[in-house]
């Protein structure tokens, strides 16, 4: 059995698979995020960890799987968002989210190091941002001068579980991609920001994906009921995982999340540094290639936000938050496509790729006395396609050959949001069989680890299967290009307000 963890934005999953990559039993536990400011988004990193151990009890008991039977403990998580600790190993103060915008100041004065060509060569990102770990570090030393003093050990979500697991403090070039800490050339430290940062003594080491970190520590083995001799493998950020989890290792394949975020991966032998347009790239767990790995920060957490704030009916009727999501499809699904000229922008947290802009705000366009909540749960539905068909399109305009579509995440449960994707794209979707596309391939890598499959290619054979495909409806094609060309054309006409009234005046 291989023992897995996801740590994402809001909750944590802890999943127990067998060699054949059947789920055997898996556990959720929320997460709530703190917003003591506007922008501003921490927790507890302690909370990850007691969730871990909470997740490993309840799957434990539920499979009726001996401590003995786990080979492996891996996982993986959300990039970005940073953990502080002291010399004990003590948090310093809450870890800031990847969701976290605080960082503007510092972000200008990052870029102001480097070009965006010389950026993208070393990391792999289009452009400076305020989510990137480094500027949320130079904001901590900037701000919280006390804070960083007794700071020792700055590590990302996974690897602080990975170090809670064995006292290794490690990280990974694929969890490292979007930090601006790492220069992808080498699999080493990009110094230029490292230094000018002034932490080189406070990150861990770099170990590739994947990778043997050791066995679980006395203590850790106590907490979890698990024996000291299991084995902890070096995991990734879980879009990465996702990929595996899909079978997403080869050109043409487009792998798309909509789980809290929006995640689109392709798989590329090589790297174009001459496309017309940049698209933002990591390694891939794959040896030798890489993942372009475009995201949008509010996907299904536009639909969240909307079940939360408007559907208190649903809910009840329902009997639980979760349910409800079906009673809004069955809301969305009578309404007809393009919901009667009303359109979303869901920049709920700012825009992601490809606008990069972080001053954007969600809009409803259209709204008349005729639309209800089916009409505006439509609406939502189709701008997280569009979002998708957008990134796609620069692909497209880049030369990258796509066949079909992957989907996981938690929008993949409905068959409603799978058509509206491949109407408004034009490209058949693939669901597969198991929505813990994460987990799956974090156990993946584990079974490599493990000896229990020669490669990636022969585990992912072993592993992975596929559910229903979603074949694209031509007769929805005029209708989603006209929705398409009004929610293109409102960001533009929008986007000099955003910027003018995103921040307070002086």
């Amino acid at each position: 059995m291989y023992l897995c963890f996801d740590i994402g934005t809001t909750s944590v999953k802890i999943v127990l698979y067998d060699q054949g990559g059947v789920l055997v039993a898996k556990a959720i536990i929320d997460c709530a995020l703190e917003s003591p400011k506007v922008n501003w988004h921490e927790l507890d990193p302690e909370l990850w960890w007691k969730a871990v151990v909470e997740g490993c009890s309840s799957v434990m008991a539920s499979s009726g799987c001996r401590p003995e039977e786990v080979r492996s403990v891996s996982g993986c998580s959300q990039g970005e968002t940073l953990v502080f600790l002291d010399e004990a190993g003590r948090p310093t103060r809450p870890a800031i989210s990847w969701l976290d915008l605080r960082a503007r100041s510092e972000t200008e004065e990052l870029s102001s190091l480097a070009s965006r060509d010389e950026l993208f060569a070393a990391t792999g990102q289009t452009d400076f941002d305020p989510t990137w770990s480094a500027c949320k570090v130079l904001w901590v030393k900037r701000h919280q001068a006390e804070v960083f003093a007794r700071t020792r050990r700055i590590l990302l979500v996974e690897d602080y579980i990975v170090w809670r697991l064995t006292g290794r403090a490690c990280s990974s070039p694929n969890l490292l991609s979007s930090s601006l800490f790492i220069d992808l050339r080498s699999a080493g430290y990009w110094h230029k920001l490292v230094d000018h940062v002034g932490v080189a003594h406070m990150l861990p080491e770099i170990v590739a994906s994947g990778s043997r970190v050791g066995t679980l520590s006395t203590a850790a083995a106590a907490e979890l009921g698990l024996e000291a001799r299991t084995l902890v493998v070096k995991g990734a950020m879980d879009q990465a995982t996702s990929a595996i989890g899909a079978g997403n290792i080869v050109p043409g394949i487009v792998t798309e999340t909509t789980g809290s975020v929006m995640a689109i991966g392709i798989t590329s032998a090589a790297l174009n540094f001459d496309s017309p347009v940049r698209l933002p790239y990591q390694p891939h767990l794959v040896s030798g290639a890489y993942l372009y790995l475009p995201y949008v920060q509010t996907a299904g957490s536009a639909y969240k936000w909307w079940r939360d704030s408007f559907c208190q009916e649903e809910i009840a009727r329902a009997g639980n938050p979760e349910a409800a999501y079906a009673q809004m499809n069955t809301l969305a699904a009578p309404v007809p496509a393009g919901p009667e000229g009303l359109v979303f922008l869901p920049f709920l947290a700012g825009a992601g790729q490809p606008e990069n802009d972080p001053d954007a705000r969600a809009v409803f366009y259209g709204l008349t006395l005729k639309h209800g909540k089916g009409h505006c749960a439509r609406a939502i539905m189709e701008s997280i396609a569009f979002l998708l068909r957008k990134i796609l399109e620069d692909f497209r305009r880049s030369g990258v050959g796509m066949k079909e579509l992957r989907s996981m995440g938690g929008g993949a449960r409905s068959e409603l949001w799978l058509q509206i994707k491949a109407d408004v794209t034009g490209l058949p979707i693939v669901r597969m069989e198991e929505e813990e596309t994460s987990t799956l391939g974090a156990a993946i890598l584990a079974a490599v680890a493990c000896g229990d499959y020669p490669d990636l290619a022969a585990a992912i054979a072993g592993m992975v299967r596929f559910g229903r495909r979603f074949e694209p409806d031509p007769k929805a094609k005029a209708v989603y290009d006209r929705s398409f060309a009004l929610y293109n054309g409102l960001y533009e006409a929008l986007a000099p307000l955003f910027r003018k009234y995103s921040r307070p005046s002086s």
